[in-house]
């Protein structure tokens, strides 16, 4: 097959003089009119970024590209700068009749007619109107969800990137779901959830409607009285049973001591009203998408392709190594976690001076680590609030050299010497306790397995980053023995080649080949 010209002569950045290896096939694919559904499994350091942009580009119609969190949006829309229009929520962007507050609280979220809206001169509003006319635009899933169903839209589009599509499944359910806080004294004091609460689906139809028709008179009141912190909480208040008056019977909800959670059982049948949107053209891309992921979506097998790519990285530098240690469940005796925490130290020891990262799946078992480890003083942790200003300090060169987290295994990026090596020491099953999850796990004996898979491959992928970077994983549960093979199919063939067990440690890594 011919390649295709480089990047650069479809009005790439300058940067992109050439394509790595497969890029230009799978660029190519992207721009293919047929099927609807192209689903793309790239690996980690692939660049499916520069592919899906490029396509964009030869593509005759106008491209919407989806991320999962505002900081990878904010990073595609610095690398391909003047090609893709970054737009998000009215509350990332200043008022300028009032520039104490962002644009959901100015005047015309109180329903006052603004110039500045509707003739321009508004940071938000300008913006939206050059997003329906621009070519490419970039932005986050709960915006480009959130806008269709509640705003007017950004345009018709041909083609739709679905990036992070691992992620998808769930960005559409907490899109759709609803859940109200016990603690939270705003909502308990207009709704009381402490009290009796619906057991039927058409009990909560009508406990939402018998709530509502007093929140929209203290609305209506709130609005009148310039009340802004009001106003917008009781909005947000509203649409949640709003959501609840058309609640259908594949919905599920779990209640405990402080929370009460409402969702769809599965995402499917509501992919194509909140996400694909009739759009021609849809790419799902991940490095860890796989076709489990289309039939979450609702997506028929006769409508998708699938495709997946092999690494560029050399295998041994991003080697996964079961380490034989303990089955870890509800069941470990003292002398198992002895064993189990011995096993850390001793992977520890000889890698002390470079950075490291061990993942613990729950809180608890971070906390064990923290107190029974040997070298608790190199490390550092965080809670649910921190997260963001540790991994700050963590890469910093002079900061603790181990990172102990149960939740490092998406989202964020460890390259070259900010993380040498991890050390997995649990398979990441999810809490069954709950309704929901059990409802799921019973009536699909894949959907437990598939989170699994992606959060073992989410977390062995944080640290090599390039071909040229390098690091050792480590694996100590021994359920993955029996759990790997039988779940093969969920696992992406990069993750795969990369997996082998060792009887003992292996020497430290001193460099990739």
């Amino acid at each position: 097959m011919e390649r295709l010209p480089p990047p650069v002569a479809f009005g790439l950045p300058d940067k992109f003089t050439s394509w790595r290896k497969g890029q230009d096939r799978a660029c190519e694919r992207i721009t293919d009119p047929e099927p609807r559904f192209l689903i793309q499994n790239c690996p980690t350091g692939f660049g499916k970024s520069l592919t899906y942009v490029t396509a964009s580009q030869l593509i005759e119609g106008r491209t919407v590209i989806l991320t999962s969190t505002k900081g990878l949006q904010s990073q595609l829309a610095s690398e391909f700068e003047g090609l893709a229009l970054d737009i998000r929520g009215r509350g990332n962007y200043p008022c300028r009749l009032n520039t104490k507050v962002t644009c959901d609280a100015g005047i015309c979220a109180f329903g006052a007619k603004c110039a500045l809206r509707d003739e321009g001169g508004c940071t938000y509003y300008d913006l939206v109107r050059r997003a329906r006319k621009s070519k490419v635009v970039v932005t986050n899933y709960a915006y480009w969800m959130s806008q269709n169903e509640y705003g007017t839209g950004l345009g018709e589009f041909d083609l739709l990137v679905l990036d992070e599509a691992h992620a998808a499944p769930g960005h559409l359910i907490d899109h759709i779901g609803v859940g109200f806080s016990k603690k939270y004294k705003f909502e308990e004091s207009r709704l009381g959830l402490k009290g009796s609460l619906p057991s039927s689906h058409s009990g909560w139809a009508s406990w939402a409607e018998s709530r509502l028709q007093g929140l929209r008179i203290e609305h209506d009141r709130a609005v009148d009285n310039r009340k802004t912190k009001l106003v917008l909480s009781l909005r947000k208040l509203m649409g949640k049973l709003e959501r609840l008056e058309t609640i259908s019977p594949d919905w599920i909800w779990v209640m405990d001591d402080y929370r009460v959670e409402l969702e769809p059982t599965w995402p499917g049948p509501y992919s194509e009203d909140f996400l694909f949107l009739k759009i021609p053209k849809i790419l799902l891309t991940s490095a860890t998408v796989v076709p489990k992921t289309a039939s979450l979506l609702g997506i028929e097998v006769e409508d998708a392709k699938f495709e997946t790519y092999p690494s560029s990285f050399p295998v041994e530098n991003r080697r996964v190594t079961h380490l034989p240690t303990v089955r870890m469940n509800f069941r470990i005796t003292d002398l198992e976690q002895r064993l189990w925490i011995n096993k850390i130290d001793q992977i520890i020891k000889p890698r002390l001076g470079t950075k490291g990262i061990i993942h613990t799946v729950s809180y608890a078992r971070r906390d064990f680590v923290m107190e029974r480890s040997r070298y608790s003083d190199e490390m550092m942790t965080h809670d649910t609030k921190s997260a963001e200003s540790a991994v700050r300090w963590f890469k910093e060169p002079d900061s603790p050299s181990i990172l102990v987290s149960p939740s490092m295994a998406t989202g964020w990026d460890f390259p070259e010497d900010q993380c040498r090596w991890q050390i997995i020491v649990k398979v990441p099953y999810p809490d069954l306790r709950g309704n929901i999850m059990k409802t799921r796990d019973k009536a699909d004996k894949m959907y437990v397995p598939y989170l699994i898979a992606q959060l073992l491959v989410q977390a062995a992928g944080r640290a090599v980053r390039s071909e040229t970077d390098w690091a050792e994983c480590f694996v100590l549960d021994n359920n993955i023995q029996w759990w790997i093979p039988k779940h093969q199919d969920l696992l992406p063939g990069w993750f795969s080649g990369a997996y082998r067990q060792m009887a003992t440690i292996p020497k430290p890594m001193k460099g990739g080949i």
